[in-house]
C-alpha cells in the first residue's frame, strides 16, 4: 500500500481542480507591454504540441544584442500560457504557504547569457532545454522579442513554473514494516535537495533504520552539483534484504549545453552489510560483504572553440572523456573465499573515448510525460572505446563502439536507433564480447476526441554474448528482456525481445492528477547458456495498467500494473499485480556520456 505523505499534496492538487472551475485568461496577456505580448503569445491549454525543434524560433534574432533579460517566475498553482484563478481559495493558501517560489536570482544562475552579450540561437535554445530539466520547475520557456526603438538588439523573457517541490512516500507492507521518505528539490527557495528517509521492520535488528541526503545544486553558477549522504538499510545486492549501510559523495558538472568545455564526475562511496536478519552463521558464509567504489571522469567539448556567431544546427561536434575506476571489497560471504563470483570482484583500470555527435531536440509533449513540454533529442552519436582492465587480477585490454540515432520521419513517428560492442582483448582473442542493437517506435499522438489521445510504441531489441567468462551474465530479467522474473533464474547466450504497448491519455483531472490506462504485451526468446539456438525457449508476458501524474508535484509517475505469464519459472506465480511510485518517465537527452562498458542487462 502506498500513501503519499504530504496533506499539502492533497491542498495542491485540491485547489488545482477548484481553480480550473473557473477561468480566465492567461494572466500575462492582460499586461502592458513585453510581457503583455509574450502572454499572448503562448496562451496554451495542455494540447497536443506540433514537435517543432527548439532552435527554430531563435534563429531570426540570432547575432543581436541582449539588452534586457526579464525573468518571471510562476507560481506551482498558475500554468504557464494557460488560464489563471479568478479566486484565491483556501487550499491554494495552504499550499502556497508551504512552498517557496524559486526567486528571480535562482532563475538567473542558471542562464547561461548575460545582458549586453550576442544572442547565439543554439546558446539559447540549449538553456530552454536546461531549464525545463531542473527538478524543481514544472515548466520553463524563453521567449524573445525586438526591442524597442533598436533594430540591433532583443528583450528576453524567461517564463518559469515550479512544481510543488515537498514530495514523500510511506510504504506500508504490514503492521510490522513501514518505510518512509520526505523530499524537498527546492530547499529554501535555494534549488538545493533535501531527502530524509526512516524504515520500521519488527523483524529487523535494529528494527529502525535512517537515511538523508542534501545536494547543492549549480554551485556558484558552476553547474557543479555535490551530493552527500547516507543510508543504514540499502537493499543488499546479493539478497534485496535491507541491511546495507552506505555513505557516499558525489561532484558532477553534467554538459548542460554544445557550448560545454569541461564535464565529468567524481563519486566515492563505502557500503557494507550488516546482519539484521537472520542467524550469524548463515549471514557470514552466504551474505557479508564490504566494498569501497572510487569513480571519476573527466570530458573536453571540442564544440566550444567554435564561433557562435557562425555555428550552425547540423554541425559535426568532437568529444574526448577519460575515466578512472577503483572498486575493492574488504569482505565477501565465507563461500567465496579463494573462489571467483562476477558479484564480488576487485576491479579497477581506466577507460578513454572519442565521440562525434550532431544533436538537436524537439519540443514536444506526451511522450513520457502527461501534457508538459518535452525535449526530444534528435541526431547522431557515434563513438570508440579504449581502455586497460585489471578484474581479480586478470588483465586484459578493452575495446567497443557505440552508434545512436535518432529521428522523426515524415509521419511525425519518433524512431530510435542504438548498436553497443564491445568485448576483452587477450592473446588467444575476444572475451566477453558483448553485443546490444535496440530499436524503440513511438506513433503519432492520435486525437481520439476531446478528452482521449493516444500514443503506441514498439521496443525491438537483440543482446548476445560471446566468449563469457569473468562479466555479468546474461539474463532474463532486464529492461531489454522480461523485468517481471527474478534475477538470476536463468543465465543466456543469446536474447531478443519485441515489447508492444498502447497508452490511452486522459484530459479531465482528478484532484489535479490525469491517468493514462495501458495494454501490453511482450515476448522474449531466449537462448540458454551452452544449447543451441534451436532450443531457444520462448517466454510471452500480457498485461494491462494504468498511469497517473500530477504535473503540478514533484512526485514521479505512479503506476499499477498486472501482467499474465504463460510460462512462469519454478517458484513463481503465472499473475502478478504491482504498484510503483516515483517512476521517473524522461527521455534520455544527454548530449554524451562517460566512457563505459556495454551493459548486456
Amino acid at each position: 500500500m502506498v500513501i503519499f505523505i504530504f496533506t499539502a499534496s492533497s491542498f495542491s492538487a485540491f485547489a488545482q481542480q477548484k481553480t480550473e472551475e473557473k477561468k480566465d485568461s492567461f494572466f500575462l496577456a492582460k499586461k502592458k507591454g513585453i510581457l503583455g505580448r509574450i502572454g499572448r503569445s503562448i496562451s496554451r491549454k495542455d494540447a497536443p504540441v506540433v514537435p517543432e525543434l527548439t532552435v527554430d524560433a531563435f534563429k531570426q534574432f540570432h547575432g543581436k544584442i541582449i539588452r534586457h533579460i526579464i525573468i518571471k517566475p510562476v507560481p506551482f498553482n498558475y500554468a504557464l500560457g494557460d488560464s489563471v484563478p479568478l479566486k484565491n481559495n483556501f487550499p491554494t493558501k495552504v499550499a502556497n504557504a508551504l512552498h517557496l517560489n524559486s526567486t528571480t536570482e535562482l532563475i538567473r544562475k542558471n542562464l547561461f547569457f548575460k545582458e549586453g552579450q550576442q544572442f547565439y540561437a543554439l546558446q539559447i535554445a540549449d538553456n530552454d532545454r536546461f531549464l525545463r530539466t531542473l527538478e524543481y520547475l514544472r515548466d520553463a520557456i524563453i521567449k524573445v522579442t525586438p526591442a524597442e526603438d533598436s533594430n540591433d538588439s532583443v528583450d528576453v523573457i524567461v517564463l518559469t513554473r515550479d512544481v510543488f517541490s515537498i514530495g514523500g512516500k510511506l510504504s506500508v507492507s504490514s503492521a510490522d514494516n513501514a518505510d518512509a521518505e520526505i523530499s524537498e528539490e527546492n530547499f529554501a527557495g535555494s534549488g538545493n535537495k533535501l531527502t530524509l528517509l526512516g524504515l520500521y521492520d519488527k523483524e529487523r535488528k535494529p528494527n529502525y533504520g535512517i537515511g538523508a541526503e542534501y545536494m547543492h545544486r549549480n554551485i556558484r553558477g558552476s553547474f557543479i552539483n555535490w551530493a552527500n549522504g547516507f543510508q543504514t538499510y540499502r537493499s543488499a545486492f546479493n539478497s534485496g534484504r535491507e541491511e546495507e549501510r552506505s555513505v557516499y559523495t558525489k561532484l558532477e558538472r553534467p554538459m548542460v549545453s554544445r557550448y560545454t568545455t569541461f564535464t565529468g564526475a567524481l563519486e566515492v562511496s563505502y557500503n557494507e552489510t550488516n546482519n539484521s536478519y537472520i542467524s550469524d552463521s548463515l549471514y557470514k558464509s552466504d551474505f557479508k560483504y564490504s566494498y569501497f567504489n572510487a569513480d571519476f571522469w573527466i570530458g573536453y567539448n571540442f564544440s566550444r572553440k567554435r564561433s557562435k556567431l557562425k555555428d550552425e544546427a547540423n554541425e559535426l561536434r568532437h568529444f574526448v572523456a577519460f575515466r578512472s575506476f577503483f572498486n575493492t571489497f574488504y569482505n565477501v560471504p565465507d563461500k567465496f573465499n579463494g573462489t571467483y563470483n562476477y558479484l564480488y570482484a576487485d576491479i579497477n583500470g581506466f577507460l578513454t573515448s572519442y565521440s562525434i555527435y550532431r544533436q538537436n531536440f524537439y519540443r514536444t509533449n506526451f511522450i513520457y510525460g502527461f501534457g508538459r513540454n518535452e525535449d526530444v533529442p534528435v541526431g547522431i552519436k557515434a563513438g570508440v572505446i579504449g581502455g586497460y582492465i585489471n578484474k581479480q587480477g586478470a588483465r586484459r585490454g578493452y575495446y567497443g563502439a557505440e552508434v545512436e540515432w535518432n529521428r522523426f520521419s515524415k509521419a511525425g513517428c519518433l524512431h530510435a536507433y542504438t548498436l553497443r560492442i564491445g568485448g576483452f582483448a587477450q592473446k588467444d582473442g575476444l572475451e566477453d564480447v558483448d553485443v546490444l542493437a535496440n530499436f524503440n517506435h513511438f506513433t503519432k499522438l492520435k486525437t481520439l476526441n476531446q478528452h482521449w489521445f493516444n500514443r503506441n510504441f514498439l521496443n525491438v531489441s537483440y543482446t548476445r554474448q560471446m566468449n563469457h567468462l569473468l562479466n555479468e551474465p546474461l539474463f532474463l530479467n532486464s529492461e531489454f528482456g522480461l523485468p517481471y522474473y527474478r534475477r538470476g533464474l536463468l543465465e543466456g547466450e543469446m536474447r531478443t525481445s519485441v515489447k508492444m504497448e498502447s497508452v490511452f491519455y486522459h484530459m479531465k483531472k482528478f484532484l489535479g492528477f490525469r491517468f493514462a490506462p495501458f495494454a501490453f504485451t511482450d515476448f522474449t526468446l531466449f537462448q540458454l547458456r551452452g544449447e543451441s539456438l534451436k532450443k531457444s525457449i520462448g517466454f510471452p508476458a500480457i498485461g494491462a495498467g494504468v498511469r497517473t501524474r500530477n504535473e503540478n508535484l514533484v512526485f514521479g509517475t505512479m503506476e499499477l500494473r498486472g501482467y499474465y505469464l504463460p510460462r512462469p519459472l519454478e517458484g513463481m506465480r503465472d499473475w502478478k499485480i504491482e504498484v510503483s511510485t516515483k517512476l521517473q518517465f524522461k527521455y534520455n537527452s544527454n548530449f554524451v556520456r562517460r566512457p563505459d562498458f556495454v551493459s548486456p542487462n
